[in-house]
């Protein structure tokens, strides 16, 4: 039994460090990840914080590594760096931090009862929301076209594109930086513009 625990011992003592790394590693590239967004944003300050508090975290981590480079330890370090960027990106994303443009394009042959345009339509209630919209003319595939841009945090794009659809399902929009344009669920709805 006592060389049981001697084994568990001397195994625990060889990975606590190599998960201490990684944990630390973690840290310092997700930090790494809110940095450059900030840097982006032009956010000086919080950026310099970020990147002091960063440079604190990985000198511990390079510290611990330097201090006995064991491949158990240098595997920690490398875990760690993956591992921080894949969190770092994802929390960036559920945070959505910054500012996006919500584009949204509308028929532009369609009037409300009053007879206005279905783009200043949206426009107008994505105003009254409390947030800028602009609406520019154009030609689209099927003909005229309401462009409406709408410049906003990235956590209100959400609300802008439900303004929009409130008033017409089958409004097509695109979010600046994102993946995928967001047509409506309506079928046809790329082909209106």
């Amino acid at each position: 039994m006592d060389q049981l625990l001697t084994q568990i011992g001397s195994v625990w003592a060889l990975v606590w460090p190599a998960l201490v790394i990684a944990l630390l590693r973690v840290c310092d590239v997700s930090l790494n990840v809110f940095r450059t967004v900030f840097v982006v944003q032009e956010r000086r300050l919080l950026a310099a914080l970020v990147a002091g508090t960063e440079a604190t975290v990985w000198v511990t981590a390079a510290g611990i590594v330097f201090a006995d480079m064991t491949p158990v330890r240098i595997a920690g370090f490398v875990v760690g760096v993956a591992s921080g960027t894949a969190i770092g990106v994802e929390v960036a994303r559920r945070l959505r931090l910054g500012m996006t443009t919500v584009r949204i394009y509308a028929d532009g042959t369609r009037v409300d009862d009053e007879g206005r345009q279905l783009g200043h339509v949206i426009a107008d209630a994505i105003r009254d929301a409390g947030h800028g919209a602009t609406v520019f003319r154009g030609t689209g595939l099927r003909g005229p076209v309401d462009m409406v841009l709408s410049t906003v945090r990235r956590r209100d794009a959400e609300e802008v594109l439900a303004i929009a659809r409130r008033i017409d399902p089958a409004t097509f929009a695109a979010v600046d930086n994102h993946l995928h344009p967001s047509p409506s669920p309506l079928s046809g709805a790329v082909a209106r513009v």
